[in-house]
Order: C-alpha cells, then structure tokens, then sequence
C-alpha cells in the first residue's frame, strides 16, 4: 500500500488561503451590497418622506387658500348686495326728496300776488292753480317757469278774470308743467366704506 505523501504541503495552504479569501470577499461584497442596499434605503425613504412633507405642506395652504376664496367670495356677495341696498335707497331718497326739491323751487318762481290754491303732483307733472291780483304777474310767473333749468313743458291752460274771492276781483289760473328733479350727488365709495 502506497502512503500519500505531500512534498509540497504550501500548495494545500496557499490553496486554504484563497479558499478564504475569496470567502472573505464574497462576505464582505455580500456585507457591502447589503450596506449600500440599506443606505439606498434609508436615502430614498427620507426623499419620500421629505417629498410627504412637502405635499402635506402645499394640500394644507391649498386648503387654507380654498377658505381664503370661499370667505373672499362671501364678502364679494355681501358687497354685492350693499351695493343693491345702496341703489335702492339712493332711489327712494330720491323719490323722497322730490316733492321737498319741488317745494323749495316754487316761492322763487311765484311772484307776490299771485296765490296758489291747488297744486297736484303725479310723477313729475305737476299742475297748479290759483288766483292773481293781476295779469302782468301771471306773465312773470309764466316766464319764471318757462326760464328755471329745473322745469319743462309749461303749459297755461285757462285764465279766468274778475272771479271774486275775499270781496275783491282776482284772475283765476291753472298752469302745468313738468318738474325734472336736480340729480343728487353721489356719495363717494371712501365714506361708504368708511360708513
């Protein structure tokens, strides 16, 4: 029987030696790939974390800009609707003014001693009657109308002379013509906001 008999016992050493090596290396590259796979991990998880914050961020401004329009468009409504408000009482002041205006209009144009006994106002036509002490003031009265910016269409439809009334003779009369209202002026947008 033959022995096995190595005379070169570095070879099985040497061969030990790579034999471990390369374990060694295969271990570490393992040891390696598994690091950088963690680290890759842990990087793209904080990205998508960061990028979770930045979206959690914008849909809560989103969402608060989306409050800031509804409130926005409640008060463009509440101004709206002051607005409106504001048109019909401007009408209606200037309805209510009209027969105040027209009172303040008349004793400028009505000379001394001509009396109004009646006036009607429907609208802005309005018809006066009265007495005078003479004719000549009726013409002054004609041409008072017929000359004021604030009246149109004058028309005299009768005069009457020597009716008696208080025990003298007057010349009775009845006149219409249209009152056309001073425009009021607006109030400015400052002292309604400031209101």
């Amino acid at each position: 029987m033959l022995h096995s008999v190595n005379l070169l016992p570095w070879r099985d050493e040497l061969r030990a030696r790579h034999k471990n090596r390369f374990f060694g290396i295969v271990v570490l590259g393992l040891l390696a790939a598994f690091i950088l796979q963690w680290g890759m991990g842990v990087y793209i998880e904080g990205q998508a974390n960061d990028q979770r914050a930045r979206l959690q961020y914008l849909n809560s401004y989103i969402a608060e800009l989306d409050r800031k329009i509804e409130a926005l468009k409640k008060v463009e409504q509440e101004h709206k609707a002051l607005l409106t408000r504001l048109a019909v009482v401007e009408k209606l002041q200037m309805k209510r003014n009209k027969p105040t205006d027209f009172m303040n209009l008349l004793p400028p144009l009505i000379p001394e001693g001509v009396y109004v006994d009646k006036i009607k106002m429907n609208g802005t036509h309005i018809r006066l009657s009265g007495i005078s002490d003479t004719t000549s003031r009726l013409a002054t009265m004609l041409d008072n109308l017929e000359s004021s910016p604030l009246v149109g269409n004058v028309e005299m439809h009768s005069i009457v002379h020597g009716k008696r009334r208080f025990g003298k003779k007057f010349q009775t009369f009845n006149v219409s013509f249209s009152f056309i209202p001073a425009k009021p002026t607006p109030i400015p947008a400052q002292e309604v906001n400031n209101g």
